[in-house]
């Protein structure tokens, strides 16, 4: 019996039960997104991929900040009293509101002043209002039903995202030629309203939306802002490197970095779905007095996670240059060869997924959080010099090496922690 899991998740049978359950959902997601990559891919032609990849970057870093990291807060609080669900949707629905627009407004008048025309600010527009409202809101829905442990609910409003992309782009591929980024960044924004309104639909049905309330007192709000930061040092890594890339090598090697990047990072989904099923009792053990075996399974999971990861990578090195000529097209087939370094992501990637939850679940929020801004900090660094001297393929190592030290340095703090210094 694993202790401060819920008696449907109480046994490792049922933690793979659900674990294989959102997995699957997370395969159809992920073949719709393999799908929409291709389909993107082809009709806007590299050059055009290269652009949105980039402007889809910034809008991933700043994402977290579209309602200061609430749904975090959300996913942990109600994790342990899922009574609170309702207020926490309200909640998160004010800071969303509060913060977003502003985001919007201050990031277009930075890419107008900074990048005059390189980039169209409606598609700038389009993207980050898509990914810091409407996804946001989404979600944060999806949150809220990961800490009730309603993983099939959190996986489907996941999942739908994906599919109102690609139900926009299929047809497209049979009534034009090509797209301009604007047009993509259209169907993009559409795909977000129609996603947030399915998520909106589902959470009424499951757990009802009660009246907002008029006023709720959030202990430990502040982490919020903990989470969100971090994930922004992590982007700063895993995404606006593509935005760098662009800037630094073009849009066509930004093109080619960023589809590489996005076939890598399907292998390690089932990592992902395991993550989202531990995670609400990692935080439930995190605050029931249970740390030491907290710190003991967090350790246990990071070696499960880096073992997939392993046989993942190996497979990639030998697959992915091929893989990607096939799925991509012409245009990638020379350079298919510089994406190896992306093959040896799975492991460190896996093993850090797993462990930044565990340092959340164990309050080591500081820790967390210096670790990620000085690895983006120095990969931000290392990528400015080694770019324009050796190309994107500097990006991918790069970006390796970043996930190797972050899983490092989560896993050496789980050991040295106090709750695992008193066992010894």
């Amino acid at each position: 019996m694993i202790p401060g899991l819920p008696k449907k998740e109480n046994n490792v049978v049922d933690i793979a039960s659900a674990t294989a359950t959102t997995s699957a959902i997370v395969f159809v997601r992920l073949s719709c997104q393999a799908l929409v990559l291709v389909l993107s891919v082809r009709l806007l032609g590299v050059n055009h991929y290269g652009l949105i990849t980039a402007v889809v970057a910034i809008s991933l870093l700043l994402g977290p900040w579209g309602g200061l990291g609430f749904d975090f807060v959300a996913l942990r609080d109600v994790s342990r009293d899922s009574r609170q669900a309702s207020n926490y949707f309200w909640l998160g629905i004010r800071r969303v509101a509060r913060s977003s627009p502003l985001l919007i407004v201050t990031t277009m008048v930075i890419v107008w002043l900074w990048f005059s025309n390189q980039y169209p600010l409606v598609l700038v527009a389009l993207i980050l209002a898509a990914e810091l409202i409407f996804l946001r809101v989404t979600e944060l829905i999806a949150r809220i039903f990961q800490g009730r442990d309603d993983f099939n609910e959190m996986a489907t409003v996941r999942l739908m995202n994906s599919v109102a992309r690609l139900a926009i782009l299929l047809p497209m591929t049979f009534l034009v030629s090509g797209l301009t980024a604007v047009q993509w960044a259209a169907a993009y924004f559409v795909a977000a309203v129609l996603s947030l309104l399915f998520s909106l639909y589902l959470l009424q049905r499951k757990i009802g939306i009660k009246a907002p309330p008029t006023y709720y007192r959030i202990d430990g709000a502040s982490d919020g802002i903990h989470f969100a930061s971090g994930i922004t040092a992590a982007r700063l890594s895993s995404e606006f490197d593509k935005a760098l890339v662009h800037g630094l090598a073009g849009a066509n090697s930004a093109g080619i970095y960023g589809a590489g990047y996005r076939l890598v990072t399907f292998a390690v989904a089932p990592v992902i779905s395991f993550v989202n099923v531990i995670v609400g009792s990692l935080f439930r053990m995190g605050a029931d007095s249970q740390r030491v075996d907290l710190g003991k399974k967090s350790l246990l999971l990071c070696a499960v996670a880096s073992g997939y990861g392993a046989v993942v990578s190996i497979t990639l090195w030998v697959f992915l240059p091929a893989i990607a000529s096939i799925l991509l097209g012409e245009d990638f087939g020379a350079v298919a060869e510089g994406l190896l370094p992306l093959a040896l992501l799975p492991v460190a990637m896996s093993c850090r997924l797993v462990g930044e939850q565990a340092m959340a679940a164990l309050d080591k929020f500081r820790i967390r959080t210096i670790a990620q801004w000085t690895v983006a900090m120095i990969a931000v660094t290392a990528n400015f010099l080694l770019i324009p001297r050796i190309g994107w393929t500097a990006s991918a190592w790069v970006l390796f090496a970043g996930e190797l030290c972050l899983a490092i340095c989560y896993v050496t703090a789980i050991l040295r922690s106090d709750q695992m210094d008193n066992v010894v």
